[in-house]
């Protein structure tokens, strides 16, 4: 007898984006990636569509906001970027002040924790003396790389340096989210 379903193996943070997109605790994952890949096919991207927001109303007729716990997300100018994890909201939120300040990663790399940088060309330029923690390193855009093993408290004393590099306030133009509350 065949009932029609067929088990699949996936990573952990797959199931964690497919949990955030989950608009009631009725909606199975099956019907959730349903309707996430129907509505995709037409995008060229194939990029999942936006979420909604805590304490955003749907329109008449309009589906239920998305539920907003465990996300994460960059908030540039105005602008939502919703992020997988913390280290991916670090990672995109340097990224997009790099490609709009092109000296930002020079001046970043110029500042300096008490024992690493903060950004830097190689893995253990990253980490000075303690080169065996170099496998924390993080590709962040071509012939740059990150500390990716960071706490929330150590990313947004970051993101606050990363902001006033580039002449920007923390909060007000720049700020990391989580669970809509800036960290």
């Amino acid at each position: 007898m065949t009932t029609g379903f067929r088990q699949i193996v996936i990573e952990l943070d797959v199931h964690r984006l497919i949990e955030r997109q989950r608009r009631s605790f009725g909606e199975s994952e099956n019907e959730i990636l349903r309707r996430l890949l129907v509505s995709a096919r037409g995008d060229a991207a194939g990029a999942l569509p936006a979420r909604g927001h805590a304490g955003d109303a749907p329109a008449r007729g309009a589906a239920a906001p998305l539920r907003s716990r465990g996300l994460w997300s960059v908030e540039i100018g105005g602008r939502r970027i919703p992020a997988a994890n913390l280290k991916d909201a670090y990672r995109t939120l340097l990224r997009r002040l790099a490609a709009a300040h092109p000296h930002f990663l020079d001046a970043f790399a110029d500042e300096k924790g008490r024992t690493r940088r903060y950004v830097a060309r190689t893995p253990a330029a990253l980490y000075g003396r303690s080169a065996h923690l170099a496998r924390h390193a993080e590709p962040l855009v071509e012939g740059w790389y990150f500390d990716s093993n960071l706490s929330a408290a150590r990313a947004g004393k970051l993101a606050r340096v990363a902001a006033r590099l580039c002449g920007l306030f923390y909060g007000p133009d720049v700020r990391i989210l989580d669970n809509m509350r800036e960290i």
